[in-house]
């Protein structure tokens, strides 16, 4: 049995265009399983169904085009040409003018431009550039290229060489549009002080930013091993509202992420006045942004990496507790003077914590000295922790105040993000090697997509203005003419 697909389409001047698409369908077919329209029929139907729309609006454009918006008479011909635009039903080659600036408009000036640049600059429409970089940014790129070459009826060239570019074409664009809105608002970064009045328990007034780094491995061969990747979830509110928006960079010098900070919080609505939150690790290169922000902004240790520094030394001493009968003289409540540092710390009574933890350090250190490994260790996790405390003591607040007010005290937030954004992709299942300026390109994709915003952002500004004139040269409208 042959199927036979009619397409008819009408355009705005009645033309009409038609179009058919045979499909066998034969019973050797039938016999072999194949029961009703298959992927490679859809591919063909779908490009047939494509190839007709592409061109018919092709041209229509190119004619209204053609049209002087001034004088509403015909532009001059340069010459015609064929371009293939790439759509995710296949590849379709139209035919490709180029019109002439309108000679009584514009007298004295040569110039031309092509239409169809307008609405297609990549040579391939924005779903497709759209579809390639989200794949491309989920998964690696032969992986992607695949997919898209068993369900579209694309050509054998879109391989994941061009998947990548693409994907890196479409990063660069989001990071563009990034800086520039970013530079915007670098205006708004005047040091203010909050004019809203004081509201107990109210959340929305905090603005927090949970920022995080992630180690990529480095694809050159003259640089460090990894680098780093600047990883934060900007938000307003307390524990159990939204995160907020995702941000992501890799260049970690002080104004760079700062101005990318600022830009994901003024999507959030923060314009200058508000208290901004800062909570990170304790890693140098986070340091840099609460120096940078406006005031008044407060830094914060992540609670987390505090109790995780403290649980194995609550281990160590419980083990030695119930197993060191010998102990009982020297240290009989190691394991209670160890909670009571994590209790202070909690509540922000940071100089008896301090005092309490030198204490315990300073009588591990006979046990230590006489071979006792539970004891060398326990010294160990304690003098860094000390270090720690001390490194980052402007940064240690009351945590069970904050708790209980229902504000945010780790930094979860930017720890989910590391994961959902750099790890799933770069390190874990997919470990490969990356250039910065590849990883930083891939990484505002992903970002752009968990925002919720690739599709808008791509379709944002993609079509070209008027041909670009002098203002001395442009013609004036036609009743000021006339006057």
């Amino acid at each position: 049995m042959e199927w036979t697909i009619s397409i008819e389409g009408k355009n705005e001047f009645g033309d009409i265009c038609r179009r058919e698409v045979r499909v066998d369908k034969s019973e050797e077919r039938l016999r072999d399983g194949n029961l009703g329209l298959s992927i490679g029929d859809g591919k063909k139907i779908m490009a047939a169904l494509q190839n007709a729309v592409v061109t018919q609006e092709a041209e229509t454009y190119a004619l209204f085009r053609r049209v002087c918006p001034d004088c509403h008479t015909f532009r001059p011909v340069k010459d015609y040409t064929t371009r293939r635009i790439r759509t995710v039903f296949g590849t379709v080659e139209v035919r490709n003018p180029r019109w002439m600036l309108c000679r009584d408009c514009h007298p004295g000036m040569v110039d031309a431009f092509a239409p169809l640049k307008e609405i297609c600059p990549d040579r391939a429409t924005p779903e497709l550039m759209e579809l390639t970089a989200r794949l491309g940014s989920t998964m690696p790129y032969r992986q992607a290229a695949s997919l898209l070459a068993e369900f579209l009826p694309i050509e054998p060239t879109e391989t994941h060489a061009t998947v990548r570019k693409r994907t890196i074409r479409v990063g660069e664009r989001l990071d563009d549009q990034i800086a520039e809105e970013a530079w915007r608002a670098r205006l708004q970064m005047d040091e203010r002080r909050q004019l809203e009045m004081q509201l107990p328990g109210d959340r929305r007034k905090e603005f927090v930013i949970s920022i995080d780094t992630a180690h990529v491995r480095s694809a050159d061969p003259n640089s460090a091993r990894n680098f780093e990747i600047v990883v934060a979830r900007c938000g307003r509110g307390g524990r159990g509202d939204a995160g907020g928006r995702y941000f992501t960079t890799s260049n970690t010098d002080q104004p760079a992420i700062r101005d990318r900070t600022l830009h994901a919080l003024r999507r959030e609505g923060y314009c200058g006045f508000g208290d901004v939150t800062v909570i990170s690790d304790g890693a140098e290169i986070l340091k840099r942004l609460p120096r940078a922000m406006p005031k008044p902004t407060t830094h914060i240790i992540d609670w987390f990496h505090i109790a995780m520094k403290i649980q194995p030394m609550q281990q160590i001493a419980d083990h030695m507790v119930r197993s060191r009968s010998d102990l009982a003289g020297i240290l009989p409540t190691i394991d209670r003077d160890i909670r009571a540092v994590k209790w202070r710390l909690w509540h922000g009574r940071l100089d008896r914590a301090i005092r309490d933890l030198q204490d315990i350090v300073t009588r591990l250190l006979p046990l230590r000295g006489a071979g006792d490994l539970s004891a060398a260790r326990l010294h160990s996790l304690g003098s860094q922790l000390l270090t720690y405390i001390r490194s980052n003591r402007s940064a240690i607040t009351n945590y069970g105040a904050r708790y209980r007010s229902g504000l945010r005290v780790a930094t979860t937030l930017a720890e989910s993000a590391v994961n959902s954004l750099v790890a799933k992709r770069m390190v874990k299942k997919q470990q490969m090697r990356w250039s910065q300026h590849g990883a930083h390109m891939l990484m505002q994709v992903r970002t752009a997509e968990m925002n919720g915003e690739l599709r808008d952002r791509l379709r944002a500004g993609f079509r070209e203005p008027e041909p670009q004139v002098p203002s001395l040269f442009k013609p004036k409208p036609p009743l000021l003419r006339a006057a």
